[in-house]
C-alpha cells in the first residue's frame, strides 16, 4: 500500500473516531441532561450539583460537565449538529470553555477553520474582537490558504496602523499612554527583526 493510501486510511480512522465520540456524547447527554433536571427537582436547585451527578452516575466530573455544556447549545447550533456539520463532542468543548453569548460566531469559526479539539481548548474568546484575533492567530499558525490572502491581511494591518499613527496622543486616555509606549517599543523590535528576514 502506497503512502497516500496509508494517509487516507489514517484520516478515515480519525473520522470514524470523531463520529463515535459525537454519537457517544449525544447518547450520554440525553441521559445526563434529564437526570440533572430530575436531581434538581428531587433535592432542590441549590442542593444538587454536577459534581453530585457525576458521583451518582460514576462518571468523571470533567466528562459530566463537558457533556452538560450542551444545555447551552442554541437552535442554530443544534441544527448544525443534526446536519453533521460539527460534532456534538466539539460543540460541548466550545460551550464548556467559551462564552455562549458569542456561540454562533465561535461555532462558525470552528467549522470554517476545521479546528481540532486541541485547538478549541486553546481558544481565548471573551468578545467579538477576540474571535477576529483568534482567526488571525490560527491563520498565521496554520498558514493562510493563499499567499495573496496573507499579503492582504498584512497590508490591511499596516494601512490601519499608518492611519492610527497620525492620531494626536491627547485623544487617548492618559492612563493608557505608558502601556501604549511599551507596546510600540515591543512592536518596533519585532518589526526590525522581521525586516532582517526580508531579502
Amino acid at each position: 500500500m502506497g503512502k497516500e493510501k496509508l494517509i487516507l486510511s489514517y484520516k478515515k480512522l480519525k473520522e470514524q473516531l470523531d463520529k463515535q465520540r459525537s454519537s457517544e456524547t449525544l447518547k450520554k447527554y440525553k441521559i445526563l441532561s434529564k437526570a440533572y433536571k430530575l436531581g434538581k427537582q428531587i433535592y432542590g436547585k441549590n442542593n444538587f450539583s454536577i459534581w453530585q451527578l457525576s458521583l451518582d452516575f460514576e462518571l468523571p466530573y470533567s466528562t459530566t460537565k463537558r457533556i452538560l455544556a450542551l444545555d447551552k447549545a442554541n437552535k442554530n447550533t443544534w441544527e448544525l449538529i443534526n446536519e453533521g456539520k460539527i460534532s456534538a463532542f466539539k460543540v460541548a468543548m466550545v460551550l464548556l470553555k467559551k462564552d455562549s453569548y458569542y456561540q454562533d460566531e465561535t461555532i462558525k469559526m470552528v467549522i470554517e477553520e476545521n479546528l481540532s479539539t486541541y485547538q478549541i481548548k486553546s481558544l481565548k474568546i471573551k468578545d467579538l474582537e477576540d474571535i477576529q484575533k483568534e482567526r488571525l492567530r490560527l491563520a498565521v499558525e496554520n498558514g493562510f490558504a493563499r499567499a495573496s490572502a496573507a499579503w492582504y491581511s498584512f497590508r490591511h494591518t499596516l494601512e490601519r496602523l499608518n492611519e492610527l499613527l497620525i492620531m494626536d496622543t491627547n485623544m487617548l486616555p492618559k492612563s493608557k499612554l505608558p502601556e501604549l509606549k511599551n507596546k510600540i517599543k515591543d512592536l518596533k523590535q519585532k518589526l526590525e527583526k522581521y525586516m532582517e528576514n526580508i531579502e
